[in-house]
């Protein structure tokens, strides 16, 4: 050890950029990583695999050994005996592999770890398992090269998290409905930037015992969530129940069967003043905690509108704010009885100001805000803090409002978030994954996932300017430069759409994918792309260069990645489609206004528009029809078939809208002269609508 100190140097990343350029990106970044000048050649490594060595254990060395045979394209020797194995590894603790609710403390050095490279040897020292599986991680990260050539730098590296929960919430309830399959390629990919909660946020998308209506062919058997808990467990990574067990059960309570259960007519939320909706509370309450061994459970009780609603609108006499702390605290009770901490939503701060001093004792408060905003997360924060009150703190990815999600808006709200949470001393970070419009696919937000989680880790976000060509060079190094130009240009495509819709849509999803499908010819949409003319077209322009770079990369990338650069190009064809569907439009009818009622003369504007092969309504047919196809087939590689064909069916009615048109304006040119000059503008004549 003092052989190798001696030879060792200590390199500041950011002040000597000559040299930082030859060294692996690392993410999370370690705490500590002092380098030297040598190397380890990864030819010369060799293992010990222990008879004895528990499963948690033998998991990490074969993620390790998987991992350096992928880059030098030969499987890892086995050496007979610890000493003569150039891998050597100490852990301190058996056990301890998932997240304890101990660790709210801050003091556990659970997933702390250290690893020392030296030319000869590679040493591995671990308070656990799970140490050891985040050194697995950050090695893979310090190889260089490929083949014969593969080797690891001379290093020393001590780390251990900024936070104790570091959680991923994925929404299960609103969109498409993640293979089994897919959920284990989202824990793989969280579990490199190491990540140790996954939230598994469900309405009525798990199936329950005596409940067999309910997420029936829509959701997950109890099967395929506990085979999905014991993969998490295998990567350190806790599978926590996110619930709502008051508000957002519209797919229950629509149901005649439990309707009367809801405090309003067909609503969205429980009437807790009645003795069915505790009882079946109490059932599903005994069912998830069997399902889930975690410790922790977040019970939801967000925006429970309906209820604020009528009580404000006097239709029943009720203390709505008594009512919410009352059921929260039945729910708590009952979940006390089989060990679990509670953790619950704290957006009800913004009806009652002094809610947080009557939280029930022993409850979790998560702060959520998914704005780019300081002042709007401290209007939830402080209350949490005034009450002295320990916390986690959620900020999302901005991909439910849009085809790829908002970049600067996610890394802000992102960034904002982590440092509230850094300076107030929270025991978390959950990053938001949310699918309401249903038609984005989740992949796009993986980006920003990393982003999240690597910032939990190391308590400061990465360099957002870099973090995309970064990223790129960790998880796609064969088309690393490709891969960094496609996430620049999708980000600038989103950026010209941004400007061009969504400013209407308050109350709704934020973001353009609502008025993405709207009628393009509606005298509103004819005037907005007149005024945003040249943004659509540079949103088109952004969209086709990002599918250049990404078909680019499709001809070169590993076979594992295809399904997922497929699935960003499918959205990038649909930013594009998006553009052009309302630069269509407005074209149309500025080419036959022009023509008939300006130069009153017919100059081949039916020829224009409706060409058999080439017309611009024939265009819109042609690229709609052929990404219906795309889409689907994307969609089939991510998620299972529920609520694909409600999504195809925009698509159809979209096919519908141009193909009526054609049919029209072909019936016009038939009934007339080839030399009629119409006197009606296109608008007018041929009433474009669904």
């Amino acid at each position: 050890m003092i052989h190798l100190l001696s030879r060792i140097w200590i390199i500041c990343l950011f002040a000597i950029p000559a040299v930082s350029q030859s060294l692996p990106v690392l993410f999370p970044k370690p705490s500590q990583i002092q380098y030297g000048n040598g190397h380890f050649k990864l030819s010369e490594l060799t293992t010990f695999a222990s008879p004895s060595a528990s499963k948690d254990i033998s998991f990490a060395l074969k993620t390790l050994t998987d991992a350096v045979s992928e880059r030098t394209g030969k499987p890892v020797k086995s050496s007979p005996t610890q000493p003569k194995a150039t891998l050597s590894y100490t852990f301190h603790e058996k056990g301890r592999t998932l997240p304890e609710v101990a660790e709210s403390e801050n003091k556990s050095e659970r997933e702390h770890y250290s690893i020392t490279i030296s030319p000869e040897k590679i040493h591995i020292n671990a308070q656990t398992s799970t140490g050891l599986f985040y050194a697995v991680q950050t090695l893979r990260q310090l190889i260089q090269g490929s083949g014969a050539g593969a080797k690891l730098p001379e290093v020393i590296i001590d780390d251990r998290p900024q936070l104790a929960y570091r959680g991923i919430m994925m929404d299960f309830a609103h969109g498409g409905l993640a293979t089994v399959q897919e959920i284990k390629n989202q824990i793989d990919f969280l579990a490199r930037w190491k990540t140790n909660q996954y939230y598994f946020y469900n309405e009525v998308s798990i199936a329950l015992d005596g409940f067999p209506s309910i997420g029936y062919q829509s959701g997950y058997t109890k099967s395929q969530i506990s085979e999905i808990i014991a993969y998490g467990k295998e990567r350190h990574m806790d599978v926590i129940p996110f619930l709502n067990l008051y508000g957002h059960l519209h797919e229950l309570l629509r149901k005649e069967k439990y309707a009367d259960l809801a405090i309003g007519k067909y609503g969205h939320e429980l009437n807790p003043q009645k003795s069915a909706a505790n009882e079946l509370l109490k059932n599903w309450i005994k069912q998830y905690t069997a399902l889930f061994p975690s410790p922790f459970i977040h019970v939801g009780f967000d925006e429970t509108w309906e209820t604020k609603r009528i009580a404000d609108d006097g239709d029943i006499k009720i203390d709505s704010e008594k009512l919410w702390l009352q059921q929260l605290s039945f729910v708590q009770n009952e979940l006390k009885k089989y060990g679990k901490t509670v953790m619950t939503w704290t957006d009800m701060n913004n009806y009652y100001p002094d809610i947080m001093k009557k939280l029930p004792e022993g409850i979790i408060p998560v702060i959520w805000e998914y704005k780019p905003d300081t002042l709007e997360i401290n209007k939830y924060l402080n209350p949490v803090l005034k009450e002295n009150k320990r916390f986690l703190i959620q900020p999302a990815v901005s991909g439910w409002g849009h085809i790829y999600p908002d970049v600067d808006y996610t890394y802000t709200n992102i960034e904002l978030c982590l440092k509230a949470g850094i300076r107030n001393k929270s025991l978390g970070f959950i990053n938001s994954v949310w699918t309401d419009p249903v038609e984005p696919f989740v992949r796009p937000s993986w980006l920003f996932m990393a982003y999240g989680s690597i910032g939990a880790w190391q308590g400061i976000v990465p360099d957002k300017n870099a973090f995309a060509k970064d990223y790129a060079t960790l998880m796609y190094p064969k088309v690393a430069q490709e891969m960094s130009k496609a996430f620049d240009y999708l980000k600038e495509s989103n950026v010209y759409l941004n400007r061009s819709l969504g400013r209407n849509t308050g109350g709704m999803p934020r973001g353009t994918i609502v008025e993405s499908w709207a009628n393009p010819f509606l005298p509103y949409y004819l005037k907005n792309t007149r005024e945003h003319t040249d943004d659509f077209k540079n949103a088109r322009k952004m969209s086709e260069e990002a599918q250049d770079q990404l078909i680019t990369a499709l001809e070169k990338c590993d076979q594992k990645d295809t399904a997922f650069i497929n699935s960003l190009l499918v959205s990038a064809r649909l930013m594009a489609y998006t553009a052009t569907r309302f630069l269509w439009a407005h074209t149309i009818c500025e080419r036959w206004n022009h023509s008939m009622l300006e130069k009153k003369k017919n100059d081949f504007v039916v020829y224009d528009i409706t060409y058999l092969c080439h017309g611009l309504l024939v265009d819109m047919m042609d690229e709609n029809g052929e990404l219906k196809d795309a889409y689907a087939q994307a969609w089939k590689t991510e998620y299972m078939p529920y609520r694909l064909n409600t999504i195809l069916g925009r698509f159809e009615v979209e096919h519908a809208l141009w193909q009526k048109l054609y049919l029209k304006v072909n019936d016009y040119r038939i009934q007339n002269p080839a030399e009629n000059v119409s006197d009606r503008s296109f608008e007018e004549l041929f009433r474009p609508d669904f």
